[in-house]
């Protein structure tokens, strides 16, 4: 009896101290990116303070009437209760990815634990993400809010590692109604969908969450068409431009007749896909959280850097991951730090406007230290799933891209082919 006494004095010793990190490590992230907060941006300018001052004079939530902006009503409905808020328009407005960074980082230690239940790997998840340069810089310096739709992504994939499939197409719906790159994370949703891990009526749940998101502008005089076809507008890229400071594959490639090469991405990125999507479910390998992690990762990384027309922060979902990946699979502990090189590299031009950095990287090189962990992570990927020794045209090909890229990227050519292939 006193040594269950004992015990439980001492979990609960060991849960203070972790509710005191927690706390300590809530408080430092918030006053970080509060002193960034006074930090006008482009898209600040042009965009949220303009929209912020376009619903406060026309009636608040009233204003959501006319299509005044290019980002779809989930984001404005926030920005608009912004608006209700006495503080300054500029800490309102940032406030608001600050917030889903905090949503995000719970999340995170939620996944982490399901692996480590008893142990303070979680509480170190969530200080990680908190503080990784990545999230602080677009929320409190950038105010860009793509923690929103990557927090709601991270929920759907929580869920889905809980065997809780309506949550998670219902949190994946709601992220797709903030930003169509939570659409990186569908791959895996299909899987589990022909694997018979979702069924079809939860499945058909992520357009009914979408519409849900949409309907109040509706109700309040905005067209459903024009509701509809905000991302249609946003995808106008009026540039012509493959490439926007996105480390991945149209880094190298030359200028060329946008319409052909544009659609040759996209066709690539889709075949890309489609062919990791068979050799998962042709596989008679489990569906484990382990495998959902491992596809989760590859997925969200190769579909920024095979699709054109990418800006650099495309590859936020993928940073993100990578943490979550490196925690479930500690020998691929350099991951996040390539991602964070390779996302800060690309960040730079941005940077350069404020004179936070006075130095450049070309993105080419950039683009290898991502091309090495797509190879890295797909060949463990395949790998995983296959129940024997890789098929010849799989191994062949694969050797081939390997040979090839480890003359060019150092590390790589430390890894031993025949370990990363073999059962």
């Amino acid at each position: 009896m006193f040594q269950l006494i004992h015990e439980r004095s001492r979990k609960m010793k060991r849960d203070r101290w972790k509710q005191c990190c927690m706390i300590i490590g809530l408080c430092l992230a918030i006053a970080i990116r509060s002193t960034l907060f006074g930090i006008h941006t482009p898209d600040y300018d042009a965009d949220f303070s303009r929209w912020y001052d376009f619903i406060q004079s026309h009636g608040g939530f009233a204003a959501l009437r006319y299509n005044f902006s290019n980002y779809n009503v989930s984001y404005l409905y926030l920005l608009t209760l912004a608006t209700y808020i006495p503080l300054p328009k500029i800490v309102s407005i940032k406030l608001i990815p600050v917030c889903f960074d905090l949503m995000m980082a719970w999340f995170l230690y939620l996944i982490v634990k399901l692996k480590y239940e008893k142990s303070p790997l979680p509480t170190m998840a969530l200080l990680v993400v908190l503080f990784t340069p990545t999230v602080v810089i677009m929320s409190g310096l950038w105010g860009q809010f793509e923690s929103c739709y990557a927090s709601l992504s991270v929920g759907s994939l929580y869920f889905v590692l809980r065997r809780q499939p309506f949550w998670a197409c219902v949190f994946f719906g709601l992220a797709v109604s903030f930003k169509p790159q939570a659409l990186f994370l569908f791959p895996v949703l299909f899987v589990l969908l022909i694997t018979g891990k979702i069924p079809l009526r939860f499945f058909l749940t992520m357009p009914v969450a979408y519409l849900v998101t949409i309907l109040p502008a509706c109700l309040l005089g905005r067209g459903f068409i024009d509701v509809l076809t905000t991302y249609r507008s946003r995808a106008d890229n009026g540039e012509h431009l493959l490439n926007l400071h996105a480390p991945n594959i149209f880094q190298w490639l030359p200028a060329g007749p946008f319409s052909f090469c544009d659609t040759a991405g996209f066709t690539f990125a889709f075949s890309a896909v489609v062919i990791l999507i068979c050799v998962i479910i042709t596989s008679r390998r489990k569906i484990t959280n382990n495998l959902v992690i491992k596809e989760t990762f590859v997925f969200v990384i190769i579909v920024p850097f095979l699709l054109p027309e990418m800006h650099e922060r495309y590859f936020y979902l993928a940073d993100i991951i990578s943490l979550i990946y490196a925690f479930y699979f500690p020998k691929y502990f350099y991951i996040p730090f390539i991602m964070q090189i390779s996302s800060l590299a690309s960040y730079i031009p941005y940077l350069r406007i404020y004179a936070l950095v006075c130095f450049s990287f070309d993105l080419k090189y950039i683009a290898l230290l991502v091309l090495g962990v797509v190879i890295i992570t797909t060949l463990d990927l395949v790998k995983f799933t296959s129940s024997s020794e890789l098929p010849a045209p799989w191994y062949g090909v694969l050797f081939w891209i390997y040979k090839d890229v480890s003359r060019k990227i150092p590390f790589l050519s430390s890894i031993n082919m025949l370990e990363v292939t073999k059962r």
